[in-house]
């Protein structure tokens, strides 16, 4: 029951549909086990994740680029070594409004803490 949660809640649909209108990041998987999850995004010019909430933790790392990331504790830009934390299901969005640069950054889910 605890994965289907998980599964649901990372494929869950936007909740915001001008978050959608950009690209989505495209994501690669760098370690996935019970624990944590960490994955490298990469977010083109106007790309954004649209407002979305995930079950677990999450720790966002920018590694290059500038990052908008909008939450219930307000906006934030995020320069590249910038990190944020968000407590499981809160909702928000990241997006890449800069001009023509790409930005990538290294999400972590903290799944469970055994």
């Amino acid at each position: 029951m605890k994965n289907a949660l998980m599964v649901v809640a990372v494929l869950t649909v936007p909740l915001c549909p001008a978050g959608a209108a950009g690209q989505t990041p495209a994501s690669q998987v760098i370690l996935e086990n019970p624990s944590v999850a960490v994955t490298t995004l990469t977010f083109l010019p106007g790309g954004a994740t649209g407002l979305h909430t995930i079950v677990p933790g999450e720790i966002g790392i920018l590694i290059e680029g500038e990052l908008t990331l909008e939450s219930p504790t307000g906006r934030q830009t995020l320069r590249p070594g910038s990190v944020y934390w968000l407590p499981g299901l809160t909702p928000h969005d990241v997006r890449n409004e800069g001009g023509t640069t790409p930005a990538k950054m290294w999400d972590i889910f903290l799944k469970r803490c055994d």
